[in-house]
């Protein structure tokens, strides 16, 4: 059913959950992970603290992957997470699409309203042409 599981996450408490069921669902069906992370300029840090971050978020999904025998491709990116989402999909080509409903911004909050989902999720929903699985 699937051969190409996209994953995209930033480290955050969503992002590590999408992780795990993307994980989950490659090591069922006997597909690959494809893991994103995004360098976003917008965010106010320098190229080697986002170089950084991204290696130790595709690090953990690496290893993660490893425990259940499945193959994990790194794909590290500089974009606009919004802006440049439906290329960024269209090139990875996957059979599906795994998010975490909110990202990092939300990991502090003590109440998430969960009616509503994070910027980065919603477009993914929006531009996606392949079904795309939010986990919050």
């Amino acid at each position: 059913m699937f051969k190409n599981i996209l994953v995209a996450s930033d480290g955050s408490k969503c992002g590590d959950k999408a992780v795990d069921l993307a994980i989950d669902l490659a090591s069922k069906y006997g597909a690959k992970i494809s893991a994103l992370y995004v360098m976003d300029f917008a965010l106010d840090f320098s190229y080697d603290e986002l170089d950084d971050a991204g290696g130790a978020v595709l690090d953990d999904i690496t290893a993660k992957g490893k425990e259940k025998g499945v193959v994990v491709v790194e794909h590290i990116i500089t974009a606009d997470p919004i802006q440049d989402m439906a290329t960024m999909i269209r090139k990875i080509n996957p059979d599906i699409a795994v998010f975490g409903a909110f990202g990092k911004s939300m990991d502090n909050e003590e109440e998430i309203d969960y009616s509503k989902i994070g910027s980065v999720a919603e477009n993914a929903l929006k531009v996606s042409k392949v079904p795309v699985i939010l986990v919050k």
